[in-house]
């Protein structure tokens, strides 16, 4: 395991996207305060991926000259396009689908049922961590993964009614390593009359599909990472190159009347521009944690992240913090501490009858040690049939 300083990159790294994303949270809201001009949220997802392939090229070329003191760009397209680089494919499609699907059960649920049931991604991630990779997780995780998402559920509840409260809009939630955050995709714009959204049914379909390709997207670009050879820069450049597609798409089918009359830009300021930049950055930073930890320590990272920027909040824009607030911070807190407790050693049994009868056939075929004689070896008094060790 890599360290900076003694301390584990793995540690650092989750550190890191807790901050970052509860900076990118707070600047989105200032981003989005009332007055200022909307942005199209579908143009932010296509630079973010386009400025995300850009650092990584630049990031792998720089490591391809300090390792072998040259650069020859048609090596560096065969190992971009060649091998399993379509495995990358995969990812960048669910997340695609994923983020559609969001969009259609924000528009048909409200928005405190939305961020509710929206968080069955951490249980879908866990669920796909095991068949996929072989994890082991024991009741206690379990446990303190349901706390979780129990907690960041009312968390994000009581956030979502303030904000309705203030008169803020639903938001959209293009949230994976491929899109910007929930907020980033928020806009101020008065939600739909209840007659005119899709049934209360189509929404919790749609957001229980987005929760289950979320958690095998996350996972499956986990194993990919951990599983080939391929450094983090590339993988991104990968992702980044197939995301790029989807995102073009969605800009023409989400935002493209808007997009033609007021330009592609419109309503950019240096805030949007920061957001940008804060969730690229929170991108690469999202690979080295997968790389690293996992995509389950990247749930809790991000889960204390909202928790974080819903308390900055209070200062900043006059939040108030309620009960249920307090209630869903504390099983954040609480998951967050059981999930870090060791596994208990598991318990293995030895059968000693068995091998005592083995022992014994083995005997008789062999003789005694003094064969011949009456000093034969002689079975125990008490016999154990079964004695526990630990691991």
């Amino acid at each position: 395991m890599p360290t900076v300083g003694g301390i584990p990159l793995k540690y650092i790294s989750l550190v890191v996207l807790a901050v970052q994303n509860s900076c990118l949270i707070i600047v989105m809201a200032l981003a989005q305060g009332p007055g200022r001009k909307v942005f199209y949220s579908s143009t932010a997802v296509f630079i973010n991926e386009i400025v995300k392939l850009i650092v990584c090229t630049v990031m792998t070329v720089r490591e391809t000259i300090q390792d072998s003191g040259r650069f020859y760009p048609q090596e560096f397209l065969n190992d971009v396009f060649g091998g399993d680089a379509w495995k990358l494919a995969i990812p960048a499609m669910l997340y695609a689908i994923q983020n559609n699907l969001q969009y259609v059960a924000s528009h048909a649920l409200d928005p405190s049922t939305f961020q509710v049931t929206y968080q069955l991604k951490i249980l879908t991630t866990a669920l796909f961590s095991v068949l996929l990779l072989n994890k082991a997780l024991p009741a206690l995780k379990w446990m303190s993964l349901v706390m979780l998402t129990a907690g960041i559920g009312l968390v994000s509840m009581e956030e979502s009614s303030s904000r309705s409260s203030r008169g803020r809009s639903t938001q959209d939630p293009d949230s994976s390593p491929s899109a910007l955050s929930p907020l980033l995709a928020e806009k101020v714009a008065v939600a739909a009359p209840v007659n005119e959204r899709p049934e209360v049914v189509v929404g919790l379909m749609a957001v229980l599909v987005a929760c289950i390709l979320s958690g095998l997207a996350g996972v499956y670009f986990e194993k990919i990472l951990k599983n080939t050879s391929g450094s983090i820069w590339l993988r991104n450049i990968q992702l980044s190159f197939f995301s790029l597609p989807f995102s073009l798409l969605a800009v023409y089918l989400k935002d493209g009347e808007g997009v033609t009359e007021q330009g592609f830009f419109a309503g950019y300021d240096m805030l949007v521009i920061a957001a940008i930049a804060c969730q690229s950055a929170g991108g690469l930073i999202v690979a080295v944690v997968v790389k690293y930890a996992d995509n389950i320590l990247k749930g809790f990272a991000t889960s204390i992240s909202i928790v974080i920027s819903a308390i900055a909040s209070v200062a900043l824009f006059g939040s108030k913090i309620g009960s249920v607030f307090m209630l869903g911070t504390a099983l954040v807190l609480g998951a967050t501490y059981m999930y870090s407790l060791p596994d208990k050693p598991a318990v293995k049994y030895v059968d000693l009858g068995s091998q005592m009868d083995t022992f014994r056939a083995e005997e008789g075929q062999l003789g005694s040690p003094n064969h011949g004689s009456n000093d034969t070896l002689t079975s125990p008094t008490v016999r154990l049939d079964r004695i526990r060790s630990q691991s």
